[in-house]
């Protein structure tokens, strides 16, 4: 084992998680996440040239109904019900500072 060479800053963490349709915990992630994962990687990566990574991962155990879940590292915030509405202002506070 060895440190990695790089490490970002900030990483992101958008639930991508697809259920069947009959699974008791199907959640919005599987609608919701791919969009916001693939908005919020390219803007983010825009405005941070690098500096926060954004990362599409499993279930994260929220199971929001409306939206995704979004990890924010290394704060350790949670949200949910997050749709690519959210973008602008997600990247806004990601990317704030030096």
């Amino acid at each position: 084992m060895r440190p990695a060479p790089r490490a970002p800053s900030a990483q992101v963490y958008v639930c991508t998680n697809a259920r069947a349709p009959e699974d008791p915990l199907r959640s919005a992630c599987g609608e919701h996440g791919p969009g916001v994962f693939r908005a919020l990687k390219a803007e983010v990566f825009r405005r941070s040239g690098g500096r926060v990574w954004v990362t599409a991962t499993g279930c994260q155990g929220h199971c929001p109904r409306g939206g995704c879940a979004v990890a924010l590292q290394p704060s350790n915030t949670h949200l949910v019900d997050v749709t690519e509405g959210d973008v602008p202002a997600l990247t806004e506070v990601l990317c704030k500072g030096p």
